[in-house]
């Protein structure tokens, strides 16, 4: 798991490649403008989701995994906790036939982060994660899940 903001300086290291792709489309001032939809970087293997959201208290809200896709979860507006935890050897979930997620009833040693406008999660397939959730009032956010083939960043 990665907590950083695209507003921070700039340190002495690189990301993956596909990392840096979305990362670059996501800074386009533009990007916080588009509608909600889906929108290709690279066909299926790199490709973002803007989503309208409101949050809602954690245990309203499910945890969960992917099977092999990583996310970048990039805020536009508004402020949004996000639950993560490391996902352990024999840890089971539900399972939905056809899709990538795995779903987590309860996750142990689950930490969070609050994420404000400019700040962004890189969830890996071994990490669980909950996010669109809130300590406080719920409220509005806009926000870009970036999809990346885990493959893409072996």
């Amino acid at each position: 798991m990665i907590y950083a903001s695209l507003n921070a300086k700039k340190g002495n290291y690189q990301y993956p490649a596909a990392i840096n792709t979305a990362l670059e489309f996501l800074a386009k001032p533009e990007t916080a403008e588009l509608p909600v939809g889906r929108y290709e970087l690279d066909g299926d293997n790199i490709f973002v989701l803007i989503q309208d959201q409101t949050t809602a208290p954690v245990e309203n809200k499910r945890a969960e995994s992917h099977r092999n896709y990583i996310d970048i979860q990039y805020l536009f507006t508004g402020k949004e906790v996000q639950g993560y935890a490391p996902l352990l050897p024999g840890v089971t979930g539900e399972e939905p036939a056809g899709k990538d997620n795995i779903f987590y009833e309860n996750v142990e040693n689950e930490q969070f982060v609050t994420l404000h406008p400019g700040e962004f999660t890189v969830f890996f397939t071994n990490d669980i994660h909950r996010p669109n959730c809130t300590m406080d009032e719920p409220v509005n956010i806009h926000k870009a899940v970036v999809k990346i083939k885990e493959e893409l960043i072996k």
